[in-house]
């Protein structure tokens, strides 16, 4: 007799009170009695095994179980039913069975005991492990593809460009659709910035109003679009399927600077033929945050190069400007030793010329040194000490590095910064004065300490200001000039004591990206 639902029961008066759910279920369902007969199969079982319900409901459990493992299932199951004890863990059982065209189908199954009234029934979940394993390979290429995105995106040894072709062929293979493409969306114009693939209008400089793309689509609520079949999904009367003849398409939105700037697609001409899946949204999601994120960093160095540029300017102006008419005044002191020879005041002004075109000097370097580092390379904190140790010629003095630290910055620049500090310890300590370097602690980031006599706590917020000096004959710029080349590297800088009561700089955020 056939049950409500459709599937079926034998006549002996079985009645399973969930059997309208088991009957709806996705999965293989049946149910066997003690005897090891089968008493119910739902219709999802007998579709995956090719039975009609009248051969398997009624017959021995055995007429689906290879020859082969059959008087293993009657030994276990006589076992179980004696003595309570399991031979398998039948919460995950793998074994294959028999289907009806003679071949085996490797099956995940599930077994439980489940009284029914008087009688005691056990009822197993079958599905096909077959279909597993392709989830498991699913969810292995999607980590792959992950790993080989992360591996692009961060390689320094490619250009921007380089690394966005990457990306697109990447996509286009994983999500194996031809055509993969970047748009600049932040005008009235979808405008093509890369492409990869055949498509006559999907090309780099490639345009065409916003209304006819598909990306005006992709921009709308969550920033995302996966098409697998244009025309079910009613594409076929839309101005961008009769513009670019799409059948299958996913993007995502590019944000930068928190405002909309284009998309990243990928398409095909034809239908996909199966739905987009999780790993596969991901994945264009991801590239499209990164793309977001490189586009901003480029954004955000153009501004800086502008800025060092002006910069630039501005000092070398400045430098020309104080320094024609020191030239002027430097003649006309020419002159006047040569009518009077030389006397006591001349030769303050001479000094006092000297000192001023010396200052220009400084600040000039000064400026020069504070412009924003925009391309930085790693740096080797122990061969940049051991360079600017080298300009030093301290005989009397020590230099150690505890331990080496990759920082990202100018190379030249933070041997600057390092000489200023081994002179400052030279200078206002001692001439045998023990200078260290290390890593910070839980920390990105280095220290420079030494061991002297360290500065009070009432001059540490002043001891960077242009100009602050305790030496009658310096210039006050050392260490404003270790502030600004760290500010130039986006670093921050911590002034405190060395264990041995010294002084103690710290700079943190110098980790390479």
């Amino acid at each position: 007799m056939t049950s409500e639902g459709g599937s079926s029961r034998v006549d002996i008066g079985l009645e399973l009170p969930y059997e309208r759910l088991l009957a709806e279920a996705p999965f293989g369902v049946l149910v066997i009695d003690t005897a090891s007969a089968i008493r119910y199969a739902n219709e999802a079982l007998t579709d995956l095994l090719g039975y009609d319900r009248e051969e398997v409901v009624g017959a021995p459990l055995t007429r689906l179980i290879p020859e082969r493992l059959r008087s293993s299932h009657h030994e276990g199951f006589e076992a179980y039913l004696e003595t309570g004890q399991r031979h398998l863990d039948w919460d995950n059982i793998e074994l294959p069975v028999t289907h009806s065209e003679g071949h085996e189908i490797p099956l995940d199954i599930a077994l439980r005991e489940t009284p029914v009234g008087d009688e005691r029934l056990f009822t197993g979940i079958l599905t096909d492990a077959s279909k597993r394993s392709r989830l498991q390979q699913e969810l292995e290429t999607n980590i792959d593809v992950l790993h080989e995105l992360h591996a692009v995106t961060a390689d320094s040894t490619m250009s921007f460009e380089q690394r966005r072709r990457a990306v697109l062929e990447l996509g286009c293979d994983y999500l194996d659709l031809p055509y993969g493409f970047v748009t600049d969306i932040s005008g009235p114009q979808q405008i093509v910035l890369a492409a990869v693939g055949d498509h006559e209008l999907l090309q780099a400089g490639e345009s065409c109003p916003i209304e006819e793309s598909y990306c005006r689509r992709t921009v709308e609520d969550d920033g995302f679009l996966a098409v697998a079949n244009a025309v079910e999904e009613g594409w076929d009367e839309d101005e961008a399927y009769e513009r670019f003849g799409l059948g299958s398409y996913v993007g995502g939105k590019v944000v930068v600077d928190g405002e909309l700037f284009g998309t990243l697609c990928f398409a095909s001409s034809v239908p996909r033929g199966r739905p987009f899946t999780d790993g596969e949204r991901n994945f264009v999601e991801l590239a499209s945050r990164w793309l977001g994120y490189e586009f901003q960093q480029r954004r955000q160095r153009r501004r800086l190069e502008h800025q060092n540029d002006r910069l630039d300017r501005f000092a070398s102006r400045a430098s020309h400007d104080l320094r024609n008419p020191l030239s002027v005044a430097k003649g006309r002191l020419e002159l006047a030793r040569d009518r009077h020879g030389d006397d006591e005041d001349l030769e303050a002004a001479a000094t006092a010329l000297a000192e001023a075109e010396s200052r220009i000097e400084e600040m000039l370097e000064f400026a020069r040194l504070g412009e924003v580092v925009t391309d930085p390379d790693p740096v080797s904190l122990r061969e940049a000490a051991r360079a600017a140790w080298g300009v030093i010629g301290a005989d009397a003095a020590t230099m150690t590095v505890s331990e080496d630290v990759s920082l990202s910055g100018d190379g030249e620049r933070v041997e600057r910064l390092l000489e200023n500090l081994f002179r400052n310890a030279i200078e206002h300590c001692r001439p045998d004065v023990t200078v260290r370097l290390g890593a910070l602690s839980g920390e990105s980031g280095f220290y420079v300490e030494d061991d002297g006599d360290g500065i009070p706590d009432e001059e540490r917020d002043s001891v960077f200001e242009p100009g602050y000096t305790t030496s009658e004959a310096g210039s006050g710029l050392g260490l404003a000039i270790v502030e600004e080349i760290a500010t130039a590297h986006d670093w921050s800088v911590r002034l405190g004591e060395s264990s041995n009561g010294g002084v103690r700089f710290e700079f943190v955020g110098t980790a390479v990206e």
